[in-house]
């Protein structure tokens, strides 16, 4: 029974070991890294860690959701505190883990590697909390007909979470101004994808291969002759479900004219909004196409 004990107790080590080693533990050195101590780290926290305000709710105190939006904000001391902390305890972890024998680990090098990532963890949940309320600034800032604000506040939250990881606290810059800048990009970003896939969703036949294909001065009128070409091609790109929702969609063929999204969807037993997804899908896989066959140039 003690032999069967152990047993389990060494699998269970080798296994953290193992997901340990496997784990990437990415951080922001800093010179001053290996010369201190967790004692030292904890002992540099400063007084005032927090402003000691709290913000209102963007969306209203009836949301349950805004709760986690009114951590109060950082000081510029408690922040480089945090930031410090977080990829000090990182440091430590890995430089630990270096000298963790994956046939043979100790118990007491993984729990202090795993205590290591968990005081990692802890600093930067607090920053990112504290940075919750710039994202729903940002996306009320941005949403609009085309991209609404509970989707830049996922696709933000995200972005932060990536921001804090990469952020230099060293360079004596706030945090706010990196986070602001990143968020505001990919929300650039995301608005331009989406007033383009609005763009291609009300487009005729002519216009949607028109789009694919490269624009010329003295021609306005759509070359039939190459998009017959790309025609020919579909099969090289395209799946049976994108093949078919264009050929229905644009009547790129000698059947019936061109049909609705709502129409193709009950066709193809899909809902409008997948059948949506596939065309943009397949326009730009088109794009991608014409491309490779000199018919467009890359931009």
């Amino acid at each position: 029974m003690i032999a069967q004990t152990s047993d389990k107790h060494d699998s269970s080590l080798a296994n953290r070991a193992r997901d340990l080693l496997q784990q990437e533990i990415a951080f922001v050195y800093s010179p001053v890294f290996p010369r201190l101590t967790a004692a030292e780290i904890g002992a540099d926290e400063p007084e005032a860690l927090y402003a000691g305000e709290t913000a209102s709710p963007t969306r209203g105190d009836t949301d349950p959701a805004s709760e986690m939006y009114r951590s109060p904000l950082l000081t510029p001391e408690g922040e480089r505190h945090l930031f410090k902390a977080m990829n000090f305890f990182r440091f430590q972890a890995n430089s630990l883990r270096v000298k963790l024998d994956p046939e043979h680990p100790s118990a007491r090098q993984i729990q202090q590697i795993e205590q290591c990532l968990d005081e990692a963890a802890a600093a930067r949940e607090k920053i990112v909390a504290a940075n919750l309320r710039l994202v729903s600034a940002l996306a009320h800032k941005y949403s609009n007909s085309l991209v609404d604000y509970d989707d830049l506040l996922s696709e933000g939250h995200v972005i932060l979470v990536n921001a804090v990881d990469k952020f230099d606290f060293s360079r004596g810059f706030r945090f706010s101004t990196y986070a602001t800048h990143a968020v505001q990009r990919h929300f650039f970003r995301l608005l331009h994808r989406s007033q383009r896939r609005r763009q291609q969703e009300t487009m005729t036949p002519n216009e949607v291969l028109a789009d694919v294909l490269p624009e010329r001065e003295h021609e306005p009128t759509l070359d039939y002759r190459v998009a017959e070409l790309l025609i020919q091609r579909f099969e090289d790109c395209l799946d049976d479900r994108e093949r078919s929702i264009l050929l229905q969609r644009f009547g790129l063929t000698s059947g019936p004219s061109a049909e609705t999204l709502k129409s193709v969807a009950e066709n193809l037993g899909l809902s409008k909004e997948r059948v949506r997804q596939l065309q943009i899908r397949a326009i730009e896989k088109l794009q991608d196409l014409a491309i490779q066959m000199k018919l467009r140039p890359e931009f």
